[in-house]
């Protein structure tokens, strides 16, 4: 019998934004045996993910000196939903690398009351986040795996004619994402994808539009040096504005936060002290980023000087996920909790978006996969300087959650193309 693939694509947009997510705590030991939802730290878990992730995607742009950018929050809501099917050593593995609970019911209770937090309407923002499972016409999918998708991760479920109309259903399933980020996410199921194997696609997409607290002023904005590491010098649009910021510093890095329009978001921009990012990123680890959080403080003027950038991203996933051990899900996968039909993830895609500019942030991003068959104000009478010149790392978290919804890296500030595969 031909194994029958099973495609997971994960889309992830990000947009202009404000800021996001609150501190979070060195991950638990008892993360993955989490006996309960009140247990189980699921801003830990993503935020662990999310350096896991950062570094291999890091390892890929190893050497071209690429911008990189993804939101850890959508690939892993598409890899929950996948997981919700997943069994055996399929399952423990999925488990270990994004740090889910073994009991499925944590997740899947935690992962319902996070969306319905991060779908709550702001007001001051736009954040908002969907899931989408699509299957191939009369394809057995079992009924309570429908019905959890439906009610804990709040899924649409329709169905396709992937055999006959491959064209249709991309053309079908792109629309949504593109809807779903504004137009910022298109194409993310690539031309030929679909084949007459597939027999789910799941797909995820988030987006995020803030304007900041402070808006810097266009007028002061100018063209200035960049210097990527080890590259030339590049001239680019700098913002510019003197204020009151959260802002720390050791002996290896800055981090200041630029809050956006409601509180609720935040950018986190960690500044390198040295030009050499790829040393940089290779030894700071989730547990640095905390502490440089943890020890930021209210300063009454700093000097604030950071690039407008705006770049997208498209990447395929699937070594990535196998090099952090989802082994099986690539191959004799157990999804019994999907269909009794043999399923296996052939691909996993992530497109990203961001735009920083004068008034905010626009991110997005979206996922498939695919199977075929305590504040204290320092009041110093210098200003601090935060002159972010040389390539960097920035977060945009949920405070709400705890949750790192973007991360990335500025090796270039210009608006880079998409690449394809």
């Amino acid at each position: 019998m031909t194994r029958r693939r099973f495609v997971f694509v994960v889309f992830t947009l990000t947009l202009l934004c404000t800021g996001c997510v609150e501190d979070t705590a060195v991950i638990p030991e008892n993360t993955i045996n989490a006996g309960s939802v009140k247990d189980y730290d699921i801003a830990a878990a993503n935020n662990a993910f999310a350096f896991d992730m950062y570094s291999q995607l890091a390892q890929l742009e190893a050497g071209d000196k690429k911008n990189v950018f993804f939101s850890p929050y959508s690939i892993s809501a598409a890899m929950a939903i996948c997981y919700e099917g997943a069994e055996n050593t399929t399952k423990e593995q999925i488990s270990n690398a994004f740090y889910f609970p073994a009991n499925k019911t944590v997740l899947k209770v935690r992962l319902e009351r996070i969306n319905d937090k991060i779908n709550s309407d702001a007001g001051d923002y736009e954040l908002q986040t969907a899931n989408a499972l699509w299957v191939q016409e009369r394809y057995p999918v079992k009924d309570a795996y429908i019905f959890n998708v439906k009610k804990y991760y709040d899924g649409e479920v329709t169905t396709l004619d992937f055999v006959r109309k491959p064209d249709d259903s991309r053309n079908i399933i792109n629309k949504w994402v593109e809807a779903r980020t504004k137009d910022k996410i298109k194409d993310l199921v690539p031309e030929n994808s679909i084949t007459a194997d597939t027999r789910v696609i799941i797909t995820n997409a988030i987006y995020f539009n803030g304007k900041w607290v402070y808006e810097f002023d266009k007028e002061l904005t100018d063209k200035k040096p960049f210097y990527p590491t080890g590259g030339k010098e590049v001239s680019v649009d700098m913002m510019y504005m003197c204020n009151n910021f959260k802002y720390g510093e050791n002996s290896k890095a800055k981090i200041i936060e630029l809050p956006y329009k409601g509180n609720d978001l935040s950018m986190y921009i960690v500044l390198p002290k040295g030009n050499n990012i790829e040393k940089f990123e290779t030894e700071f680890t989730l547990n640095d980023y905390i502490k440089l959080k943890n020890d930021m403080e209210f300063v009454e003027e700093v000097e604030t000087t950071i690039p407008k950038f705006k770049f997208e991203t498209k990447t395929e996933l699937s070594e990535s996920l196998i090099e952090m051990g989802v082994v099986d899900a690539f191959g004799q996968a157990n999804f019994s909790g999907i269909s009794n039909s043999p399923l296996s993830i052939s691909r996993v895609i992530h497109q990203a978006f961001i735009d920083v500019q004068e008034e905010g942030t626009e991110a997005a991003a979206a996922t498939m996969e695919e199977m075929d068959m305590g504040v204290s104000i320092s009041w110093d009478s210098k200003p601090k300087e935060f002159k972010a010149d040389h390539p960097f790392m920035f977060f945009i978290e949920d405070k709400r959650t705890n949750c790192i919804l973007f991360m990335g890296k500025v090796e270039y500030p210009e608006y880079e193309e998409t690449k394809e595969f």
